[in-house]
């Protein structure tokens, strides 16, 4: 039988309330000084809350001042506990660590940064710091940072967003502390030539979890297809904007090895003339798969191209610039990547003279990016001399090996479907802000009247 599944807010009188979690399950083992209690579900609910499952098992040791065992998937407090205990406890670990503090949604992510703890809502795009004061946890989460990844410092566009918070108008709160799904390269070390069909099936399906996969193949023009086809059925029916589905076609889109790849199928499907509000409308779906990743980002780029530079040329191309600060805006496209993108024209999705004028057209907009850029250099050179270490995007803007010139045989198979691309005619739902006349003068030598912030 399966685990009872209670709400992750406590006393929530909702009937309708989504987010689920197992109950708590407890078994006493051992006896006399070696008595323990061993909670058997606990990686399943620390999967449903999104934290190491080691984060609640500590902070019971720590609030029942006992010691704790967490090995091979196995949590155990010293000591004999009931399970109502453990559950009580683990309500207070939510409000503390999970719960976002402005709307009360557990669509949480944590980061470190610069020795904080950084939460992000998806939700309601909320950031904020956890106080160190609130739990001795704290420490412990600090050094042991979420997924296994490492401590990082602040990016000059988080820097940056909160410099020119009274500037711009954007919906989050100038944090960038994106997280996203964990990110496991399913492999095997089995020659798939000697293994049957069924065979392999059944491999798939066991290493995911039991997701109901079906064949998935290696080509990518295959991949593409069925990923075209899973995200074209959601979209029909609606769900894209549903949080389970959102993290289902994530975990597709890795088991089909398209993960990065999977954008230029999501521009197909997701964005018509209409664009610049369906950017607000699938902005969680689009966090989950660009978030913290160069690559993914770069091939929404491409996307981009085909979009304002191809299909919806006529009525796109002019509202060019508008489009990419909105994916800036919303935390989708971080400023390296879009000064990166803009530093070359590529042949890969439209023509050369095309790619060319549609970097020209953005030019404003790039040329804003760097000089906030610069100012946030400035700021990091001051904190260097006291000792503060420089920023993390700027690293990784160094040694970020360019992935586009070792993957052109592969894109070009790859972007079959973007290259088809049909042009639907539809009627905006929303009415589209025409852009600004100063930034339609561009052309004409006037980029330095142009004010970014105003687009």
């Amino acid at each position: 039988m399966g685990d009872q599944m209670i709400p992750v807010l406590k006393d929530t009188k909702d009937p309708h309330y989504r987010y689920k979690m197992p109950k708590i399950t407890a078994k006493i083992e051992g006896s006399g000084n070696g008595i323990k209690t061993v909670i058997t579900n606990m990686t399943q609910v620390a999967k449903a809350l999104d934290r190491p499952a080691s984060y609640p098992t500590k902070y019971f040791g720590i609030e029942l001042g006992a010691q704790v065992t967490m090995a091979n998937d196995i949590y155990s407090v010293n000591g004999s506990h009931d399970a109502d205990k453990l559950l009580s406890l683990l309500y207070s670990f939510i409000r503390k660590f999970v719960l976002c503090s402005k709307c009360n949604n557990p669509e949480t992510h944590l980061t470190i940064v610069n020795g904080n703890i950084k939460q992000k809502c998806l939700a309601c795009g909320y950031g904020t710091t956890i106080p160190k004061a609130i739990h001795k946890l704290t420490t412990y989460v600090i050094n042991h940072p979420p997924n296994g990844g490492e401590k990082k410092t602040e990016s000059k566009k988080s820097s940056k967003k909160s410099s020119k918070s009274s500037e711009k108008n954007v919906d989050d709160q100038g944090q960038e502390v994106k997280a996203q799904d964990n990110q496991d390269d399913f492999e095997d070390d089995f020659d798939d030539d000697a293994l049957t069909s069924d065979a392999y099936v059944e491999r798939l399906k066991e290493m995911t979890d039991g997701l109901k996969s079906g064949v998935y193949k290696t080509d990518s023009k295959e991949s593409a297809n069925k990923f075209y086809k899973i995200v074209k059925e959601k979209k029909d029916a609606g769900e894209l904007t549903d949080v389970n589905v959102q993290k289902d076609l994530v975990k597709e889109a890795e088991l089909l090895e398209i993960r990065d790849k999977s954008l230029l199928v999501l521009s197909e499907l997701l964005f018509t003339e209409n664009i610049i509000e369906e950017i607000k409308t699938y902005r969680m779906l689009l966090l989950r798969f660009c978030n913290q990743n160069r690559k993914s980002q770069k091939y929404l780029l491409g996307g981009f191209e085909k979009l304002v530079g191809d299909v919806y040329k006529d009525k796109l191309f002019d509202k060019s610039i508008n489009i990419l600060k909105q994916f800036y805006d919303q935390d989708i496209l971080d400023e390296e990547v879009i000064i990166e993108w803009a530093s070359k024209e590529s042949k890969k999705y439209i023509s050369k003279e095309m790619s060319k004028k549609l970097r020209e057209k953005v030019a404003p907009l790039i040329k804003w990016l760097k000089e906030a850029e610069e100012e946030s250099d400035e700021d990091d050179d001051e904190e260097e001399e006291k000792g503060k270490t420089s920023p993390v995007g700027q690293k990784d803007a160094k040694n970020q090996p360019d992935d586009d010139e070792d993957e052109d045989d592969d894109l070009l198979e790859f972007s079959h479907r973007v290259q088809g691309l049909q042009i639907e005619t539809v009627k905006p739902s929303v009415p589209i802000k025409p852009v600004n006349e100063e930034v339609q003068n561009e052309s004409n030598g006037h980029e330095d009247d142009i004010d970014i912030d105003n687009i």
